[in-house]
């Protein structure tokens, strides 16, 4: 009987984790009072303004000195859009994913990235990702925003420098 609580006590716990525990990853949710159609397009189109190499960061460099480069949009289906971003020094690539959907005063942002190499931990680079997404279109300075994430479903979240990752 014991065994049995601890297994529906773990089951029930498991949506708090991490999708892949051998993956670093960020699950974020922000909300807006903009519409979903024209916070998606600013999303998508901010990832086809970084889409080249001017990211701050030198070729040699040891450390990055910013990331807000080498996004690429790889689809938009309906209220979903989907890109990767890859890491200026090692080029690693993370799959980002953007989930808009309409609320009655505006749009919830369902956003997730994660990395498709092995990794455990990231520096928060996996909500740098998202966030400078967000920041870079201007989203975070809509009237309504806030933001939904933690540590358990966003890798080093409280520890993020999104002004180097």
């Amino acid at each position: 009987m014991t065994g049995l609580v601890l297994l529906v006590c773990f089951l029930a716990s498991a949506s708090a984790f991490p999708r892949d525990l051998l993956h670093a990853s960020c699950s974020v949710k922000w909300t807006l009072s903009e519409n979903c159609e024209a916070a998606q397009d600013k999303i998508v189109n901010q990832m086809n303004l970084w889409d080249n190499e001017d990211c701050g960061t030198k070729p040699g460099d040891t450390s990055p000195h910013g990331q807000k480069c080498l996004y690429k949009h790889t689809g938009t289906e309906g209220l979903v859009s989907t890109g990767t971003h890859t890491t200026p020094i090692h080029r690693y690539v993370d799959d980002l994913t953007f989930e808009f959907i309409p609320q009655d005063t505006g749009c919830l942002v369902d956003a997730f990235s994660q990395s498709e190499t092995l990794s455990l931990l990231d520096y928060g680079t996996n909500y740098c990702n998202l966030f400078n997404l967000m920041d870079g279109s201007g989203l975070t300075l809509d009237e309504a925003f806030t933001e939904d994430t933690n540590d358990l479903v966003c890798t080093q979240r409280s520890s993020a420098d999104c002004d180097i990752y």
